[in-house]
């Protein structure tokens, strides 16, 4: 996928929290991410892109998390990211409005298959669980390790049952007294 990221702003003045969409005009779909912020290595970007591939055209928008999240600016958003909503140029049609979240889908996919667990799942946070980017080819010809650095990021971190985990540590340190 090519991207266009002229519509990213340096976000140094910025200090509320940010959604970045991954706009695909070849798919004519929104993915919603989470800020770079959240997303130091950029690895759920990556995988993204790469599920889209490389013949695909996209933009990546940086929007307030508290404008994206409103019923009511969200569509605004959208508006604007079309281009104002002109019939004429509408170059989405009625598939824009598949946003989506891919990596929430799936983690709701694999927590349905593991029979909705109340309690601990038994692959949470294995290695099969790691997001990866298929990049590792071309890390190794550019030099680099082929793994990215920064913190892993687990489809386990998009799961219910990661509430459940989250909790039972909280337990643990005592911040529910």
């Amino acid at each position: 996928m090519v991207l266009d990221l002229s519509t990213l702003n340096d976000g140094g003045a910025e200090q509320e929290p940010h959604f970045r969409l991954l706009v695909c005009r070849t798919c004519k779909t929104i993915d919603e991410l989470p800020s770079a912020d959240q997303d130091p290595s950029n690895v759920l970007l990556e995988i993204t892109v790469e599920r889209h591939g490389a013949d695909h055209i996209g933009v990546l928008y940086n929007v307030p998390a508290v404008i994206w999240m409103s019923e009511k600016m969200r569509p605004q958003v959208i508006e604007q990211i079309q281009g104002g909503g002109s019939s004429g140029l509408d170059a989405f049609g009625t598939q824009f409005y598949a946003t989506k979240m891919q990596f929430a889908e799936d983690a709701m996919s694999c927590y349905g298959q593991h029979n909705r667990p109340k309690g601990q799942c038994p692959d949470y946070k294995s290695e099969k669980k790691v997001l990866k980017p298929g990049t590792a080819k071309d890390r190794a010809d550019a030099g680099l390790s082929s793994t990215p650095t920064g913190p892993k990021i687990y489809l386990c971190d998009f799961c219910p049952v990661k509430s459940f985990n989250m909790t039972k540590h909280h337990e643990s340190k005592g911040l529910y007294k």
